[in-house]
């Protein structure tokens, strides 16, 4: 049986092609109610990235101290925080609650939407920005955050790291050992002829998948796009009627949530209005 095991974050790299397919499909979507499906999918897919990361590497050495680490970072992270607690909305209490508004793109007219309204405040870094750049400024933050995890374990995360004379050094692998992790019989790599060390690490990476560093770094190094200056007189009144709406529906979480706090409080119950 193979004796060694090579650790790879290629799930974790699916995860974040997986949340980026949604969220590039968040912004083409004019239709709210698909806007909403394709939201609720995009922080499912996100939200799972953290949580493969950690099972990936959960036995490597000196992960869980690094991890800990990482997660303190993020929870002083209002907005990252902020899309944990959307995730849990959606998958356990019901829709994500969005404010719509429209902008001329040339001759068309085309949809922007905003969060607001849900049961937690909406963090300053997100409150009256669009939700679909929101969103890739998140995942942005997810990428950076597994490449800080390939640059602290290089031969840990990627089987082509680990298959390199350095990565054979550090991970003290037998070549014996991957031939028949990699399902070749002990010794295939030089079995036609004498081969050095080198040169048989070679042949067994040539047979192993890579991590594809190159749509880590595009998704890591994603920017929010710059607001246009010229707007209509129609876009500076949807705008403002965006806003307040925004403020509206924030101010009556506030409320909502003050008056459910009283309730518990007094041992009274409190009506909503709907």
């Amino acid at each position: 049986m193979p004796t060694i095991r090579l650790n790879s974050l290629l799930l974790v790299e699916e995860r974040l092609l997986e949340a980026e397919y949604f969220v590039r499909r968040l912004g083409r979507q004019r239709d709210a109610d698909r806007f909403g499906y394709e939201l609720n999918a995009f922080v499912a897919a996100a939200r799972s990235i953290t949580f493969v990361l950690q099972k990936e590497m959960s036995a490597v050495p000196g992960f869980s101290a690094w991890w800990a680490s990482e997660q303190r970072s993020l929870a002083r992270d209002p907005a990252a925080v902020f899309f944990v607690k959307l995730r849990n909305l959606s998958q356990h209490q019901g829709r994500i609650s969005l404010v719509g508004v429209t902008a001329s793109d040339g001759p068309r007219r085309t949809w922007s939407y905003r969060f607001a309204g849900n049961p937690d405040a909406v963090p300053p870094d997100v409150l009256h920005r669009d939700a679909a750049d929101c969103c890739r400024e998140h995942l942005a933050k997810l990428a950076g955050v597994v490449l800080a995890c390939t640059e602290a374990f290089p031969f840990y995360s990627c089987p082509k790291r680990a298959l390199t004379p350095a990565g054979v050094a550090a991970l003290q692998i037998s070549l014996e050992d991957a031939e028949e992790t990699l399902g070749f019989p002990r010794g295939w790599s030089q079995a036609a002829e004498p081969l050095s060390q080198e040169r048989r690490i070679l042949i067994l990476c040539e047979h192993v998948d890579g991590l594809d560093f190159g749509a880590l770094r595009r998704l890591a190094g994603w920017k929010p796009r710059k607001a246009s200056g010229r707007l209509s007189a129609s876009d500076v009144l949807s705008e403002d009627i965006a806003k307040a709406l925004v403020v509206q529906l924030e101010e009556n979480r506030r409320v909502n949530n003050t008056d459910f706090a009283l309730s518990l409080l007094l041992g009274a119950p409190v009506r909503r209005e709907k």
